[in-house]
């Protein structure tokens, strides 16, 4: 991936900017988990009555870890789970420095 064929793009999560480069591809899945991640935030608030954004994000992580342990035998979608908290690792990584 070269750096001349990526594009600036704001994610926005709970409320939180975060800059990113990506590909034309890469922006349309983050678009995508963008939206997934402030529904289930919003979901998670309500549900779990949870008030601190960084423990959203670590109930939204083991889920989708549980998510991807039981989808083994199912490797494109262990593949789309694997995805899913590398990127939320990331952003919560980001969070706390």
């Amino acid at each position: 991936m070269a750096n001349e064929n990526l594009i600036s793009h704001t994610i926005q999560i709970a409320g939180e900017s975060y800059p990113v480069r990506l590909t034309e591809e890469e922006k349309e899945f983050a678009i995508e988990i963008e939206s997934e991640l402030n529904e289930k935030i919003s979901e998670f608030k309500i549900k779990y009555l949870v008030k601190t954004t960084k423990d959203i994000l670590a109930m939204i992580l083991l889920t989708y870890a549980f998510e991807a342990k039981k989808k083994n035998e199912n490797s494109d979608g262990l593949e789309i789970a694997n995805e899913k908290v590398e990127r939320l690792l990331e952003l919560i990584s980001n969070q706390v420095q």
